[in-house]
């Protein structure tokens, strides 16, 4: 008799269950158009957004890495550092150089200074080379905004917020297996991508390269008097070809055209149709199927509020 009640117990709940998912097909079906007006007019929004949006490009430059000239220094390292006198440097990549550069304002906003970048961006016109879905413009100069000219300017804080922007358009990795360093840069404008590229590995190299002849011509000095006051022969000898090292590393350093790389490949200005972003059919479709979830909850809402107030 037990198992008689179960099974019938079971039936019973299947008979609930289908039951409610036919109340809900059915509220689905009696608010279809619900569902559809919501689904248009998100779908309408979200394409009106996309035409919106101007195509972003992206350039790259890639860049071989080469070895630092410099030589174990052993003790006599020890000896330097106990002096006071740095004789590091050389192990810090030139990605992760590249990277802690991009990463402190104030080495970035010296940067947009001094190549005008702050004046780029701020042109009446600097975006007249933007390229949009089906060359139509219009959407994006009905809702551009435009600055009144008797607005007081924040100079700073103007800087502050372009700054952030290029260091999120900016992106410089390393390949673990080649070791290649490529770095990146996405503008809606493309051609000013291979222009900010070019200036930052220009002015980071400097940069690099300036602060390492400070630590180069310390060791210089430093083992330069070391051997002045040095007895041994074979103490001396060591200093000698401590010295040749480090002026080898001294050439070195000032030979490469960016920071301990090589060019592999220059940064160009993208082609018209290899934009990156935005992908805007998947916008769409995405819009599409987030549309109906809505509607539909938007009906099943409705319907529990008529029935609370039945």
């Amino acid at each position: 008799m037990s198992d008689v009640a179960t099974t019938n117990q079971d039936s019973h709940y299947i008979e609930e269950d289908e039951i409610d998912l036919r109340e809900l097909w059915q509220t689905i079906l009696k608010g279809k158009k619900i569902i559809a007006i919501v689904t248009v007019v998100i779908v309408a929004l979200t394409f009106v957004y996309a035409l919106k949006q101007p195509n972003v490009y992206k350039s790259e430059s890639i860049l071989i890495p080469t070895e630092s000239a410099s030589g174990g220094l052993g003790s006599l390292g020890g000896l330097a550092a106990m002096a006071g006198v740095s004789v590091g440097g050389g192990s810090m990549t030139p990605d992760v150089a590249f990277n802690s550069l991009l990463n402190n304002y104030e080495f970035m906003k010296k940067f947009v200074i001094k190549n005008k970048i702050y004046e780029y961006y701020s042109r009446d016109e600097f975006d007249k080379n933007y390229v949009f879905a089906l060359g139509f413009r219009g959407f994006y100069e009905m809702f551009k905004s435009s600055k009144n000219p008797e607005d007081e300017i924040d100079y700073d804080s103007e800087i502050f917020e372009l700054v952030k922007s290029i260091k999120s358009n900016f992106s410089i990795s390393s390949d673990k297996k080649t070791a290649l360093i490529t770095v990146t840069y996405s503008d809606s404008d493309r051609s000013y991508p291979p222009v900010i590229i070019n200036a930052f590995l220009k002015d980071a190299s400097k940069y690099l390269v300036d602060n390492n002849l400070k630590i180069i011509n310390s060791k210089l000095s430093y083992f330069e008097k070391e051997l002045i006051k040095a007895d041994g022969f074979e103490l001396r000898q060591s200093l000698s070809q401590m010295i040749s090292d480090i002026l080898k590393e001294k050439v070195m350093i000032q030979s490469k055209v960016y920071y301990q790389c090589d060019v592999l490949t220059l940064p160009s200005k993208a082609y018209v149709k290899d934009k990156s972003k935005p992908k805007r059919g998947l916008i769409l479709v995405v819009s599409f199927v987030t549309s109906i979830i809505l509607g539909m909850f938007l009906v099943f809402f409705l319907e529990f509020i008529r029935k609370e107030e039945d």
